[in-house]
């Protein structure tokens, strides 16, 4: 792969020669055929990766070719042999000697050729029978034992064409050496003869590139590398539609990129006045594309360097080329210009730096291995000019189906335009977002050209298509209509309905809605005699309980602000009267405001007051909330305040006298004015944990409307059917009803769970950003906005901006929130901006990681923050008198988390500290951490046993060490990639037994290797694929057949609640099974029952993929006239074969390719030995499906259906596939169906194992006579 055009290569090239290579080129002697040679730095690194990686075909190069004339196969066959004795690298194999891969060039070989002739065929039907058997053939990996790594697979069509599909594995040809090639194949097709052959082939460069390794220039490179990866590298963090898998699945996918000729012509312009290459442009482009996507501005992107750093290495056909991480930080607002500027330095460094090999870098670095993250880079570019330079026009570019990097940019140029594809990793991106990523970078491409000068954060992103999408469909809502006078309205005209009914219970106190009104009036008219009058702000300093209410409904009655305050603070507040009550009148100090205290309550009610005074004034403003850290209090308008209670009401509707229990008496509004009882919880219950019936609940209570993350339970009383929390769940133990989590920012007043508001997710620029980018959350519309900071018109002025997407005048608000907007229009908070958590440059998602710790015994809340280094540290609540252990609670999250995510320190605490807002204080969380003492181990731990002292020898001799720990990774030590082959072999010498590459990767220290090895070594093989679950003599015979993970564990529980009725078996795959299709399972399987079965009837139940083995197996049976009892199929989707339109059948295969089946069905890959094994399996699984293409079956089916969805996280399959019926209606006699609680993946979890048993046993009585049972 080259990522210059050939004259800028040729240039660099004598460039990088003047700055000191040899002019002449070396002496280079050639070695003879059969002569070992290791494979150089860039091979060896993709020999890892394939070893690692056996089952995909990511570094294979395939093309498809047409020709405008006939060819056969004698004609194909002599041109193979030709380019082959041209190329000896295009006949090489490989092996490993002594842990060292090694390549060997032993003479002529048989050309890889095949011939298929399709001329018999319809034109149209020919090519695309040409062009899907070529896709296969592409998808098939090479074998790295496999006698050579080339391949021609000619097809010969209608009219005198042929098409050929070449395929060359990239450890033997690099993107320029395929161009040569083809541009020799092509001149051999036409008869056009060749120049002499290259008098210096790949092996031997390579053989003489090892012994002449210029050390001084490795060491000097070595120190620029490590000095320019310092520090925490950043893991590239664009918008996903799923979490990253613990396990890359390297499966993937492609969409085209496409560049127009005028807008290549810009590029070039600016690549000429910047004295660059096209690449750089595209490179720096591609830059600011992921930097806008992703919000990081320290970047690391992949790109290829040609390699060939002696003239002679231009004519050699092999693998030369270098991996380089161009790292460049993009902070201090960059114009696009001047991005290219660093880019180009960049390369410059990186061409000059290129003596080290890549994985001696990495090695060098240390860095920590995160699960599924390529190391320092994990995307690529590469730009590749072509018809030039004496190379061939390239083909069509084959798709593989898989992906190396999250993404990489393919591309492809010539003088009229620019096209290639974007490559995309199918575990993490849905085809829709890389169309979308696709559709963003071509048009940072087309403004960067236009405006090279402009800031490259305000080039434009969208398209006016996704313009639309992100934006409101129409500008915010104005103010609303006003239908009451005040806020206190409302819950007067509820006094007059229902007079006598419990208002407010606070304790054991309880007040009718009549004497919360008398009270209410009572209190308004000692205020307005007081002086206060519509627009004076009255303060609240009261003590918890009914009189709260009171005193906010009667500021209500006056169109007064009022604003609850700490007597400490009531200057910033500047009220005109102050409200106390017994427990406060003392501690308010003396200042310019009149105090009214309800110690006076009595004497109020015996005063003659007259009527309540009539306001003056519109409503305008009910409140003022204070939150730290802001510069004043924020002033909330009644028209807002109005405007959520109607939502309220319709939304969730109280039956008359229906219990609120509230942790704030300003909640109190909403159940005031439905006939609801408010009951208030006291103050405590934000800080500590407590049960429901400590706040007097008495069982009584239907609704809970609480703060963030307040833990509660509800003890011996009755569940409430309803829990409204505001900003994230509440944790709530044993509440069958709803919980519904709402979003409110007290100090903006922007509510934007539930009401009619215009949510922008704006960038710096106050642009908007893609769907799935996170940015800064705007809220506008008059409904939805608070007035602004009261008195304080430079900070409203801040914060209250103009709204550019609304009418003129309005006006939006900084929530200060992260967010980002779903595909679905639904926009997800985030988390206040600067609070989120990275940990080795990769960000993380609190929730799991508080889960692990929530889930253990006698934990009831707990939270998950980053320290100012960095690291995880997490904070334990116990539930009641709970003693918790640090280190305990720790190794319990470790099984639950990948190794990155189990927080360095845990801190036991009383209470999660929380600001006035609720929301948590991290600052003060922080200052309660402690931390965990070192384990005792962490010095030096020496071997338990003979296993482990001899593994652990190996670990000294090739780590060059004199002594290890058997608690020491390998990694950590200085193991490196190519190091892991040699422990491989190591291990097969001494023990007579090989842990596989994953099985290193998983279990790196000594001690968890050597437990690996034990257990491969003891466990005795599967006696068969049929294993006994629940066998009861004479029973009829239940067999499950597996899904695709091949695993029988999930049948354990409904086996053993069949025990007795049946006796049941479950079948298994294996791991060196030779089954590879749904007919070749069925047919080994079969034999497997038949060899217990004898003569009692035999029901199947096949869940997921094993429902199509189970009617294979049926099928069988029928045509042997020994039908089974009843067939049933478990959630089994009929494969996409079936469907009419290929581009839904696309869909569903590129679904289930993206599904991680071991981590949604939950196998912890951080802990399972297996795991490259179990991989292993479930491809082969996947594929027997997605090829399965059933034939009619004559006998009746039982489907039994999941109710509800697949989980968060797993992909999308087209709304049709998902019908009832699961598309088996057109396959099978008879299909009965019955729907079963859980979704595909729970059917078999403990909360449904029930309810699946009985409708099994509901089934199969439908099929099986009471007679026969």
């Amino acid at each position: 792969m080259t990522t210059l055009d050939a004259d800028k290569q040729r240039m660099l090239l004598r460039l990088l020669r003047e700055r000191g290579a040899e002019r002449g080129g070396p002496r280079i002697t050639p070695i003879p055929h059969g002569t070992p040679v290791p494979l150089n730095p860039p091979q060896s690194r993709i020999w890892f990766s394939c070893r690692q990686y056996p089952d995909t075909s990511e570094y294979s190069l395939p093309e498809l070719r047409t020709v405008d004339r006939e060819l056969d196969l004698p004609t194909l066959r002599a041109v193979a042999t030709e380019l082959m004795g041209r190329h000896h690298v295009l006949r090489v194999h490989m092996f490993e000697r002594d842990g060292v891969p090694m390549q060997q060039d032993d003479g002529p070989i048989e050309p890889p050729v095949t011939w298929h002739d399709l001329r018999h065929l319809p034109a149209d039907e020919a090519q695309a029978r040409a062009t899907a058997a070529g896709n296969e053939a592409a998808r098939r990996p090479f074998a790295l034992d496999g006698p050579c790594f080339f391949q021609i697979i000619g097809f010969a069509l209608p009219g005198e064409r042929t098409m050929l599909a070449l395929n060359f594995h990239h450890i033997v040809i690099d993107g320029l050496s395929r161009a040569m090639v083809v541009a020799e194949l092509d001149a051999l097709l036409v008869g056009r003869p060749l120049g002499p052959a290259p008098s210096v082939g790949f092996l031997d460069y390579v053989a003489w590139e090892q012994e002449h390794t210029d050390e001084a220039a490795v060491e000097r490179d070595l120190l620029y590398w490590t000095g320019k990866l310092a520090g925490d590298l950043p893991v590239l963090d664009l918008p996903k539609d799923r979490p990253r898998p613990a396990t890359s699945k390297r499966t993937g996918g492609t969409v085209p990129l496409s560049v127009p000729g005028p807008v290549l012509s810009r590029l070039r312009r600016l690549a000429a006045d910047e004295g660059v290459t096209l690449f750089v442009v595209v490179m720096a482009a591609y830059k600011v594309f992921l930097a806008r996507m992703s919000g990081q501005r320290d970047l690391i992107v992949g790109a290829p360097l040609a390699g060939r750093d002696h003239e002679v290495a231009e004519s050699i056909v092999g693998c030369f080329v270098k991996s380089a991480p161009l790292r460049t930080d993009l902070s201090g607002d960059p114009t696009f210009r001047e991005v290219v500027r660093h880019v180009h330095e960049t390369l410059l460094e990186a061409h000059d730096h290129q003596a080290v090999p890549f994985d001696r870098v990495v090695a060098e670095l240390a860095l920590p291995r995160l699960p599924g993250v390529q190391a320092v880079f994990q995307t690529m570019v590469n730009v590749q000019a072509t018809g030039s330079g004496g190379s061939a026009d390239l083909g069509t570019e084959l798709d593989t189906n898989a992906a190396m990097w999250d993404l990489a940019v393919s591309l492809f140029t010539d003088q009229e335009e620019m096209s290639g594809v974007l490559v995309y990793d199918a575990a993490l991106f849905d085809e829709s977002t890389a169309s979308r990523f696709a559709a963003h970078l071509e048009t940072l491409l087309a403004e960067g050209a236009a405006q090279p000068d402009a800031r490259a954060f305000e080039l434009p992103l969208l398209s006016p298509v996704e313009r639309a999408r992100v934006l409101p469909a129409s500008a915010a809502p104005g103010r609303p209509d006003v239908r009451y006078r005040s806020m206190a309205e409302p819950f007067e005209q509820q006094a007059r309905r229902t007079p006598d009914a419990v208002a407010v219970r606070a304790g054991e106190e309880a007040v009718s809605y009549a004497q919360v009104d008398a009270r209410a009036d009572q209190l308004a008219s000692v205020l307005h005699r007081e002086g206060v009058r519509s627009g004076d702000v009255v303060a609240l300093c009261l003590d918890h309980g009914a009189d709260e209410v009171v005193a906010r409904i009667a500021a209500a009655k006056l169109h007064t602000p009022y604003t609850a305050v700490a007597p400490e603070r009531l200057a910033e507040a500047a009220p005109r009267v102050v409200v106390t009550d017994p427990a406060t009148a003392d501690q308010v100090p003396p200042g310019p405001w009149r105090v009214v205290s309800f110690a006076d309550a009595e004497r109020w009610a015996a005063t003659e007051l007259g009527e309540p005074p009539v306001a003056d004034g519109a409503p305008d403003l009910l409140r003022l909330v204070r939150s730290p850290g802001l510069p004043g209090p924020v002033a909330h308008p009644v028209t807002m305040a109005l405007a959520e209670v109607d939502e309220l009401r319709r939304r969730y509707p109280l039956d008359a006298g229906e219990v609120v229990l509230v942790d704030s008496p300003e909640r109190a509004w909403w159940p005031l004015s439905d006939g609801g009882a408010v009951m208030l919880c006291p103050p405590v219950v934000h800080k500590q944990p407590r049960p429901l019936n400590e706040c007097g609940t008495d069982g009584g209570v239907t609704t809970v409307w609480t703060t963030p993350s307040v833990p509660l339970s509800v003890g011996s009383g009755a569940a409430p059917r309803r829990i409204l929390c505001d900003g994230e769940p509440v944790t709530v133990a044993g509440v069958p009803g709803e919980v519904i989590a709402r979003r409110e920012r007290p100090e903006t007043g922007a509510v934007t769970g539930e009401g009619r508001h215009a949510l922008y997710v704006l960038d710096e620029s106050l642009e908007p950003v893609p769907l799935g980018v996170v940015g800064e959350l705007y809220v506008g519309g008059e409904e939805g906005l608070a007035r602004g900071y009261h008195g304080q018109p430079a900070a409203t002025a801040e914060r209250f901006v103009a709204d550019p997407f609304g009418e003129p005048g309005a006006r939006m608000v900084r929530t200060g929130e992260l967010a980002r907007r779903r595909e679905n229009g639904v926009v997800e908070q985030l988390g206040p901006v600067g609070r989120q958590i990275s940990v080795h440059g990769m960000r993380v998602e609190r929730a799991p990681v508080e889960a692990a710790f929530a889930d253990q015994g006698g934990v009831a809340l707990c939270a998950v923050t980053a320290t100012a280094q960095g690291a995880l540290a997490a904070f334990v609540v116990p539930s009641g008198d709970r003693e918790l252990s640090a280190p305990q609670l720790t190794e319990g999250a470790a099984l639950r988390l990948l190794d990155y995510l189990v927080p360095g320190s845990v801190t036991v605490v009383d209470a999660i500290p929380r600001g006035d807002d609720g929301g948590i204080d991290v600052d003060a969380l922080l200052g309660l951490r402690t931390e965990n003492p070192p384990a005792e181990d962490e010095e030096f731990t020496a071997p338990a046993n003979e296993l482990e002292a001899r593994l652990a020898a190996i670990y000294a001799r090739l780590l060059r060490r004199d002594a290890v720990s058997v608690t020491d990774s390998f990694f950590d030590l200085g193991g490196h990639s190519l190091l892991v082959f040699k422990l491989i072999e190591e291990c097969g010498g001494e023990f007579g037994l090989q842990p596989s590459v994953q099985d290193v990767f998983t279990n790196p220290k000594i001690r968890d290797l050597a437990a690996t090895l034990s257990a491969a070594q003891a466990a005795p093989a599967p006696r068969d694929n049929l294993i006994d679950l629940a066998e009861s003599p004479g029973a009829p015979l239940m067999v499950f057949v597996h899904a695709a993970s091949g695993s029988v564990l999930p049948f354990y529980e409904v086996a053993q609640r069949l025990r007795g009725e049946f006796s049941v078996y479950a079948l298994q795959s294996l791991p060196d099974d030779p089954a590879a299709t749904v007919e070749e399972m069925a047919a080994r399987y079969v034999a497997a029952v038949d060899a217990v079965r004898g003569v009692a009837p035999v029901v199947l139940a096949g869940w997921s993929m094993g429902g199509c083995v189970a009617v294979e197996m049926a099928r069988i049976w029928l045509l042997r006239g020994e039908p089974v009892a009843a067939t049933l199929l478990l959630d089994t989707w009929a494969p996409p074969s079936f469907m009419s339109s290929e581009r839904e059948a696309a869909e569903v295969r590129q679904a289930c390719l993206s599904l991680d089946v071991l981590r949604l069905e939950g196998a912890n890959a951080g802990a399972a030995v297996a795991l490259a094994e179990l991989t292993g399996m479930v491809e082969r699984n996947r594929a027997a499906f997605l090829d399965y293409w059933p034939e009619y079956f004559p006998a009746e089916v039982d489907l039994l259906h999941a109710g509800d969805p697949l989980p968060a996280g797993a992909p999308a399959f087209p709304a049709g596939y998902m019908d009832d019926d699961r598309g088996w209606h057109a396959f099978v006699a008879g299909l009965e169906t019955t729907e079963v609680k859980g979704s595909h993946l729970s059917l078999f979890d403990a909360e449904h194992v029930d309810d699946l048993t009985a409708a099994i046993q509901g089934a199969v009585g439908r099929r099986l006579g009471y007679e026969e049972i």
